[in-house]
């Protein structure tokens, strides 16, 4: 693998063919880059939340790497529109392993970030989910 962040491209690709057309979904870098500079919900922000080196093979030369990619449900209206748009990324991720590549199917995960809402009534809802590849180094 030549791009060791090569899932996030593929997720935003998912996600945006899985769900609404009046969904914004990107990626982003932090939680508090999010919440500092992002004001057009619905959204989906995609971001690496952990990084989990694993075993290395006997010659050193691959590792097994698991990387927790959050998806965060963004909404104004928590009460009518955080329920089936967090249904909408679930169903789209669950289980969901990109064709022509060696990452694990994603699965669901606990995520380290708590739903939240800022000041300004926007509402953030976490939804983390796992993969693995092998790194060659």
């Amino acid at each position: 693998m030549d791009d060791y962040l090569a899932a996030e491209p593929l997720i935003v690709a998912r996600l945006k063919d899985q769900l609404l057309s009046t969904v914004t979904v990107q990626s982003t870098w932090g939680m508090s880059k999010l919440q500092e500079h992002f004001d057009t919900p619905p959204a989906v922000l995609v971001l690496l939340e952990e990084d989990r080196p694993g075993e290395i093979n006997l010659s050193g030369a691959a590792q097994k790497i698991e990387q927790v990619w959050t998806c965060i449900v963004v909404v104004k209206d928590a009460e009518n529109e955080a329920g089936p748009l967090i249904s909408q990324v679930i169903q789209a991720m669950s289980g969901w392993q990109p064709e022509d590549t060696t990452f694990s199917p994603f699965r669901r995960v606990k995520s380290g970030f708590s739903h939240d809402y800022s000041p300004s009534t926007t509402f953030y809802f976490p939804l983390a989910f796992s993969t693995s590849f092998v790194f060659n180094i």
